[in-house]
């Protein structure tokens, strides 16, 4: 067992209950026959000598306790022992002082109260561990998930930047010059050139959607800086950024970076689909060995409860967003007030270590 079964403040507190019920003095001695409870205060820390012999000689069992043994073991009184038994194992004992014909009874009533007891506290700490164990799991697969799709828009976005994008510019150069070759077909030619820019703006986009290079080669403070400038042309909307002077030039690892990239684009999206603000406020923050990150904007706001209720396309990205604070240990909040706006704050330590399974 990977923790004490027999803790001194949880024996004591059962040796209160028991000692109440049946009005008798009561304690518990622990498996290296030490007294750990006991209703006589004085005898917790004691050794008591009949209950180390019997349990070192690798036999646990009932036994009593007589006047001739009481003059010659230390730490005992008169009365009655049984084993605590947790799991197939001693873990200790309770005694009943008294005669030892009256006291069997109710020494071993008190065992199966004490069993009882750590048999459920047993239970709740495997179902505790389990608990623990399929968030953990749930988490490290959703890193692996997480991890695959930025491989693969990695992947796709490198692509299109170095296939599809000099295809496309080939293309234009050479609709060019044969425009210029067939004065006929000039406006046609040069209408398809059109196109194909057009083409190649929109792949330039889409590459950068997928993968910045400003993330991988400058990092998150500067992506950041550059994606809010993009939004704020593209949408007119004004987006205020405070950035911690201190950040500028500093770089966290590549997992921080790309779920706080992705966030800020899910969280920005969402605003323009949803929130109807016209100000955005941006802050980036470190905190000692925390980087703290808010998204503030002057909307319309929405009802927490009926978003997740209803498990919408605004739902699962929230759900996203707290699954990707969750894989770096970070804390996930938002608030949000009808005609007041929202507030979606994140705080991820800078110095985490990886989770191991």
């Amino acid at each position: 067992m990977n923790t004490q079964p027999l803790d001194p403040k949880f024996a004591q507190s059962l040796v209160d209950i028991i000692a109440a019920e049946l009005n008798k003095n009561v304690n518990i001695v622990d498996k290296k026959g030490i007294i750990i409870a006991s209703l006589s205060k004085e005898r917790i820390g004691q050794r008591h000598e009949a209950s180390t012999i019997m349990l070192n000689s690798g036999q646990a069992h009932e036994f009593s306790v007589t006047e001739h043994d009481q003059q010659h073991f230390s730490g005992v009184r008169t009365g009655f022992n049984v084993p605590i038994w947790l799991e197939s194992e001693c873990v200790g004992l309770i005694g009943v002082t008294g005669n030892s014909e009256e006291s069997a009874s109710y020494a071993r009533l008190a065992a199966h109260f004490v069993e009882a007891a750590l048999n459920a506290n047993l239970r709740q700490e495997k179902l505790v561990n389990a608990l623990q164990e399929k968030q953990a799991l749930h988490q490290h697969y959703i890193k692996k998930i997480i991890n695959i799709q930025e491989e693969e828009r990695r992947k796709i976005s490198r692509e299109l930047h170095d296939e599809t994008s000099q295809a496309l510019t080939s293309i234009i150069v050479g609709l060019r010059v044969l425009a210029e070759t067939t004065p006929a077909k000039k406006a046609e030619l040069l209408q398809m050139r059109d196109l194909a820019v057009n083409t190649l703006d929109a792949v330039h986009r889409l590459a950068v959607q997928l993968r910045p290079v400003v993330l991988d080669d400058l990092g998150l403070v500067s992506a950041t800086q550059k994606y809010i400038e993009d939004y704020s042309k593209k949408y007119k909307i004004q987006v205020t950024a405070k950035i911690d002077p201190q950040l500028l030039r500093q770089r966290f690892s590549p997992e921080l970076e790309i779920n706080l990239y992705r966030i800020l684009q899910e969280a920005l999206t969402n605003i323009i689909k949803h929130a109807q603000a016209t100000e955005v406020q941006v802050s980036l923050v470190k905190k000692t060995s925390v980087l703290s990150f808010t998204i503030l904007d002057n909307g319309i706001g929405f009802h927490s409860q009926k978003v997740y209720k209803h498990r919408n396309h605004a739902c699962l990205g929230l759900y996203g967003m707290k699954e990707r604070i969750a894989g770096l240990d970070g804390d996930f909040s938002i608030h949000s007030t009808i005609n007041h706006g929202t507030c979606l704050k994140i705080e991820v330590p800078i110095n985490r270590k990886p989770l191991t399974l």
